[in-house]
């Protein structure tokens, strides 16, 4: 069967992170805790030799992957398509505050997997659909275009990787955690455009943060 593995990987820690602040597309770097979170992902993630890195252009998911590809000799290629949501009004506002200012509501169909909150946004955001299908749209175009790639990494944001998951065959029924440099792996079936899940690499009991 046809088919290319996906290491998909969350960027390590910035300072908003920490402070679970919404960064969507405002260009948060590394902290020095993300950048040597990074070098540990390097470390699980060469074993399974990718022959290319997709990234965000975003600078803490770029600068991930630029750590991570050192001694791969891989090439990155860099897409607004891989960025976290466009968050709209909320983004740079904390967590508390988004709460109270657009109700436990809003924040519970935001972290929603469910198919009746895919089309959810906050105001003057992207919904969770746009963003996975944008993901989907790069991942499967670069994948298309490479007949002989059989695996490839992907730098990206918390909420792109939720929803390319969740995407899958066999992914879970519950929303997963995603810390930061959480690395999954993932399989795209060529000829169907299918996605299946095969599960997490390397979780640690690190703090779920869903900012981005």
């Amino acid at each position: 069967m046809n088919s290319v593995q996906i290491y998909i990987f969350r960027h390590g820690e910035t300072d908003w992170n920490r402070e679970r602040r919404f960064q969507g597309h405002t260009d948060i770097p590394l902290n020095q805790q993300g950048r040597q979170q990074a070098l540990q992902l390097k470390t699980e993630l060469a074993p399974f030799s990718p022959e290319l890195i997709l990234s965000s252009d975003l600078s803490r998911a770029l600068e991930t992957a630029q750590i991570v590809s050192e001694g791969l000799f891989v090439p990155i290629h860099v897409s607004e398509g891989l960025r976290e949501a466009r968050l709209g009004n909320p983004e740079g506002q904390l967590r508390d505050d988004i709460i109270k200012i657009y109700g436990e509501e809003s924040w519970q169909q935001w972290l929603s997997i469910e198919a009746k909150d895919i089309d959810f946004a906050f105001p003057n955001g992207e919904t969770k659909r746009q963003q996975r299908d944008r993901a989907l749209k790069f991942i499967l175009q670069e994948i298309e275009g490479l007949p002989e790639l059989k695996s490839l990494a992907v730098s990206t944001h918390g909420g792109t990787l939720r929803r390319l998951v969740h995407h899958c065959e066999g992914a879970p029924n519950e929303p997963i955690a995603i810390p930061n440099c959480s690395l999954y792996h993932l399989e795209v079936l060529r000829l169907e455009k299918k996605w299946l899940y095969h599960g997490p690499l390397n979780i640690s009991d690190a703090a779920d943060k869903l900012f981005g």
